[in-house]
C-alpha cells in the first residue's frame, strides 16, 4: 500500500470512515491489528540486533534477555528507525489481510473491508490530506449484439476512469452484486429505484450492516467490553451496580437492568469477534510478514 505524501493520493471520504468507526468494536479491532504489527516489529528488530546487523553495541544489548536491555536497544536511533520502518511494512501487509477479515466478522460489505484496510494503515493521517473523496468505481455492464462496440468503449477507458466508471461485458458481472439497467431510465427516476434495490438485497440475503438504512446505534464500546468482562467475574446484578447502570426494582423484587443487558450482549459479541480476529492475526504471522 505504502504511505504517500502527494496531495490527492491519500484516502479521503472521512464521513464514510466515521460511519465505520461507529460500529461497536471496530476501533478496538483496528487497535488490535496495530498492536500485532508493533509486536512483530519489536520481535524482528531484536532478532536483527542479536545477529549483529545493527552493530556490535546493539548485538551485545540484545543478548541480554531483560526489559532494561530491550529499552536500551530502542533508545538507539538506528534500532528505533529500523523498528519504525519494519512496523510500517508489516502494517502495510497486515492491513490488507485484516480489513476484509474485520468486515467478514462484523458482517460488513466488501467495500467496507477495503476502507478498513486503508483506515488501519493510514490511521490518524485520514482526513489530513486535501484528497478527492474516495469512491469505488461504478460499473457499467454493456450487452450488445455488436462486440466491437464494447471494444470501442474500452478504448475510452481513460475518459470513463476520469468519470470514476468502468465498462465491462456481461461476463464481467460480479457474483453477489445487483446491476440496474438504466438505458431508458430518466435521471429523476433513479432515486425511485432505490426501494427496489433494497428489496433485491433482502431477497438475495445481502444484509451486511453498513448497507442497512439509518445510522448504527451509538454504543460505548469500552463500556460494553467492561460489562462482558465484569459479568463473568461478579455476575450480572453486581456488575450492573458497580458500573453504574440503573437497577429497577418496582416491578421485580430481584431487580432488572435492561440497559446493562443490552451492553452485555454487545460486549460479548465484540469480545467473540475480537478473539476470532486475534486468532486470525496470530496463526499466519509468518506468512503475513513474508508476503
Amino acid at each position: 500500500m505504502g504511505k504517500q505524501t502527494d496531495y490527492g493520493k491519500g484516502p479521503g471520504n472521512t464521513g464514510g470512515v466515521q460511519k465505520l468507526l461507529s460500529f461497536p468494536g471496530i476501533t478496538e479491532a483496528i487497535a488490535l491489528v496495530k498492536g500485532h504489527a508493533h509486536a512483530l516489529a519489536v520481535e524482528e528488530t531484536m532478532d536483527v540486533a542479536a545477529r549483529g546487523d545493527l552493530g556490535d553495541e546493539l548485538r551485545e544489548l540484545a543478548d541480554h534477555d531483560s526489559l532494561e536491555a530491550i529499552d536500551r536497544v530502542f533508545e538507539n536511533e538506528v534500532a528505533l528507525s529500523f523498528a519504525e520502518e519494519t512496523e510500517d511494512a508489516i502494517l502495510d501487509v497486515l492491513s490488507l489481510e485484516a480489513g476484509p477479515k474485520i468486515a467478514e466478522l462484523w458482517e460488513l460489505s466488501e467495500p467496507a473491508g477495503e476502507r478498513l484496510s486503508e483506515l488501519i494503515y493510514w490511521g490518524k493521517l485520514l482526513g489530513t490530506y486535501t484528497a478527492e473523496p474516495y469512491w469505488r468505481p461504478s460499473v457499467l455492464v454493456v450487452d450488445t449484439r455488436e462486440p466491437e462496440a464494447v471494444s470501442a468503449l474500452h478504448t475510452e477507458y481513460t475518459e470513463f476512469l476520469r468519470r470514476n466508471v468502468m465498462v465491462v461485458p456481461p461476463e464481467g458481472m460480479k457474483n453477489g452484486h445487483i446491476y440496474l439497467d438504466v438505458t431508458y431510465l430518466p435521471y429523476k427516476a433513479l432515486s425511485l429505484v432505490y426501494g427496489a434495490v433494497l428489496h433485491c438485497r433482502e431477497k438475495l440475503r445481502i444484509q451486511t450492516q453498513d448497507l442497512r438504512e439509518g445510522a448504527p446505534p451509538s454504543v460505548d464500546s469500552e463500556m460494553a467490553l467492561r460489562c462482558a468482562e465484569l459479568q463473568g467475574i461478579k455476575g450480572s446484578k453486581e456488575a450492573a451496580r458497580e458500573l453504574g447502570f440503573r437497577i429497577y426494582s418496582s416491578d421485580n423484587p430481584g431487580g432488572s437492568y435492561p440497559l446493562f443487558r443490552k451492553y452485555l450482549k454487545i460486549g460479548r459479541l465484540m469480545k467473540r469477534r475480537l478473539d476470532m480476529l486475534d486468532a486470525f492475526l496470530s496463526s499466519p504471522e509468518d506468512n503475513l510478514r513474508n508476503t
